[in-house]
């Protein structure tokens, strides 16, 4: 791709997300296009951070890990996606792991470049705080959730989350996540307990097993088992 193309292409992307305004005063040769295929880490936990990310196409799941190795889930996001904003203000290292769900398309800048030319930019701070405050407002509901609705909920939202894309359609290909033993880890409950929930969604014909994966048999039933997923709302 020669260099007219990418900035043509991160011109399309930015504007497409409603953020052109907010780099106008930035040249596009500062801004990279990354591209991660399905199940590759954006960032892991204790990654040296040196680039703010925004999400354009695709999505991704935030989780951490537990010193027992158990991933529990934060949340899911579609675009506009940006990882590194809470980094790039505390000047740390990452504090959770960030995987793309499915081919995810970013764009990137450096955090040198940032606090070069747009910390002092009133309209991209405005825009990077009320990422960040809405950041920690959806964590804080997502813990509540958590906590207070039923495993079937949880299950039916993370089986949903994993198989569609940023714009809910279904994916095409196998959904190779569904182990059991990773829906109880990231949704922090008993392998037992997920297999009782899944044996009711297999008599119910909620799911399906096809070559040894979970797979989603009625879409519309399962959102409502989901509560329209309240691991994206």
């Amino acid at each position: 791709m020669n260099m007219e193309d990418k900035s043509g292409l991160i011109t399309h992307y930015l504007r497409t997300n409603k953020t052109l305004e907010i780099f106008l005063e930035i040249d596009t040769v500062y801004f990279q296009l990354n591209y991660f295929e399905k199940g590759e880490l954006i960032c892991n936990i204790d990654d040296e951070m040196d680039r703010l990310y925004f999400v354009v196409k695709g999505k991704v799941k935030v989780y951490t890990i537990t010193s027992e190795g158990k991933k529990l889930i934060l949340r899911f996001i579609n675009p506009l996606a940006i990882v590194g904003d809470i980094e790039l203000i505390q000047n740390s290292k990452a504090h959770n792991v960030v995987e793309a769900c499915s081919d995810v398309i970013a764009i990137s800048i450096s955090n040198t470049v940032i606090r070069n030319k747009l910390l002092h930019d009133p309209i991209f701070m405005k825009f990077l705080l009320e990422n960040i405050a809405n950041t920690l407002k959806i964590s804080t509901r997502f813990t509540a959730l958590n906590l207070l609705y039923p495993v079937e909920v949880r299950v039916a939202s993370y089986l949903l989350s994993i198989s569609t894309d940023s714009n809910g359609n279904m994916y095409k290909g196998d959904l190779d996540t569904t182990s059991v033993t990773s829906i109880a880890d990231f949704i922090g409950v008993s392998y037992r307990h997920v297999i009782r929930v899944l044996q009711r969604f297999y008599n119910d014909k909620l799911i399906e097993k096809s070559n040894g994966v979970i797979v989603i048999k009625d879409f519309s039933r399962m959102k409502e088992v989901a509560k329209d997923n309240i691991y994206e709302q």
